[in-house]
């Protein structure tokens, strides 16, 4: 099983997935591959405005006006962290200034051959596709997705296309995947399930309230932060 952090999910699978559509605010829950976040939760006013959540964990991410934050519960007060400084500050630190070797990114797809099956994921039915895939170390991959014209899964893909995938992008250094972007966006496709590292288990709209897109706190200064903790 391929290893995938949150992060690197909501850009595997937004950075995929670009529509233009007209935005309702919504509410999306889904699995992935790996063991350490196996659900998460999506919700979004706008691609301007989205969130994603991991259940039983302190800690979310915020796609605002473009760019990324982290909220992390320390000593049950909130704190608010810029994710482009955080990933300058590792990547000065500890030389963390690429992802790893065992991160794995489609960064093109070679084919998508439709086969003559349907599925249906979180009560919407698609078609399932094989699809082969080179990550961005050049190694190639086949797997199979379902993919759905859905509207509202459409909405759900561009908010995290749109919002929270180009903001993680431009935070953490993660390249876009432009190729796949123009091919799913060409074919007018929407994920329900792609592999084993994604499986929409639902899908609903619903006012979002406008509180859960902003700051709980002013950001923390990281580098003063981590002299505090190197000097205590």
């Amino acid at each position: 099983m391929r290893n995938h952090s949150s992060f690197l999910l909501a850009t595997l699978v937004g950075s995929l997935l670009p529509f233009t559509v007209t935005f309702a605010d919504g509410l999306a829950r889904f699995s992935t591959g790996d063991p350490n976040v196996p659900t998460l939760t999506f919700s979004w006013q706008d691609t301007e405005h989205s969130r994603l959540d991991s259940p039983n964990q302190p800690a979310h991410v915020l796609a605002i006006d473009g760019k990324a934050w982290g909220v992390a519960s320390v000593a049950g007060q909130p704190v608010s962290m810029d994710l482009e400084s955080l990933a300058k500050l590792l990547g000065q630190e500890s030389g963390l200034t690429r992802l790893g070797p065992d991160t794995v990114v489609p960064a093109q797809l070679t084919t998508l051959e439709r086969t003559d099956r349907t599925e249906t994921v979180a009560g919407i039915q698609g078609e399932v596709y094989r699809v082969s895939w080179q990550d961005s170390n050049g190694r190639s991959h086949i797997d199979e997705a379902v993919f759905t014209g859905d509207a509202l899964v459409q909405e759900m893909q561009t908010a995290l296309v749109g919002g929270m995938s180009q903001a993680i992008a431009r935070g953490t250094g993660v390249a876009g995947h432009e190729q796949a972007h123009r091919e799913l966006q060409r074919r007018g496709l929407a994920v329900l399930r792609f592999g084993d590292d994604f499986r929409l288990e639902s899908i609903e709209r619903g006012e979002q309230p406008d509180h859960r897109f902003a700051l709980p706190s002013k950001p923390v200064d990281l580098r003063q932060m981590m002299r505090g903790m190197i000097g205590g």
